[in-house]
């Protein structure tokens, strides 16, 4: 046999079959697309295709909490940390954006339960830029997910009394209520332009009506003024 057909026979030809074998058999199996990744809408209608991967990886910077109540008239998101601690979110209706996976949200589609990150509001800003959401509640909730729903946010206080003091550089008045305990009331830096308006306005001996929560038993942080100042 000439050196030439021996090299055909024992090398080329066995690459050759081998080759069209593995072309053979992958094309009897079809190659798996990948499945996209959820939209929130189709989380919140239970439309969404395979598993609702979380995203709870933190990025610098970032704060993780759960959304206990959006309060659309303050246009304030009130959260609770990991830690057990609520804030309130000052949100803009026109330039917070939601994110969920890649797609851009308003800021209404977000709903209490919802897992979020969200960077902490510098001191020079009025709102919170971008809220990410790390998991739907829709998805916590789910049998699969063994994570409780956020507890619900406790009444608010409502303190009664006359002005003792007012301190316009700190944004802090005391209240003596009829108790006789005094009550140091803060001003929130995210406070409604009515509250702050009041609290400008105020003067010792004003017989005033808030509404808020106690921080501890004599300092309360401020929600809103209910009633006109009384002289």
């Amino acid at each position: 046999m000439k050196l030439s057909n021996r090299f055909w026979l024992t090398g080329i030809l066995p690459s050759a079959v081998l080759a069209i074998v593995l072309i053979s058999l992958a094309s009897c199996f079809p190659v798996a697309e990948p499945v996209p990744r959820p939209t929130l809408n189709e989380v919140r209608s239970g439309t969404a295709r395979g598993a609702i991967a979380a995203d709870t990886t933190l990025r610098p910077g970032e704060i993780a909490a759960d959304v206990a109540e959006i309060d659309r008239a303050r246009r304030e998101i009130r959260v609770i940390t990991d830690g057990g601690r609520r804030h309130a979110i000052p949100y803009d209706l026109n330039a917070t954006r939601v994110i969920y996976h890649g797609w851009e949200y308003p800021v209404e589609s977000l709903e209490a339960g919802d897992r979020i990150a969200y960077p902490s509001v510098p001191r020079d800003r009025r709102y919170v830029d971008n809220i990410r959401i790390q998991e739907p509640v829709q998805a916590r909730t789910s049998p699969t997910i063994a994570r409780p729903a956020a507890p619900p946010l406790p009444r608010n206080d409502v303190v009664e009394g006359t002005v003792e003091r007012v301190n316009y550089d700190l944004g802090v008045f005391d209240i003596r209520p009829r108790t006789g305990r005094m009550v140091t009331v803060s001003i929130p830096y995210n406070a409604r332009t009515a509250d702050v308006e009041n609290f400008r306005g105020l003067r010792r001996g004003d017989y005033v009506r808030v509404e808020g929560e106690f921080v501890n038993s004599d300092s309360f942080q401020l929600l809103a003024f209910l009633s006109p100042r009384d002289r």
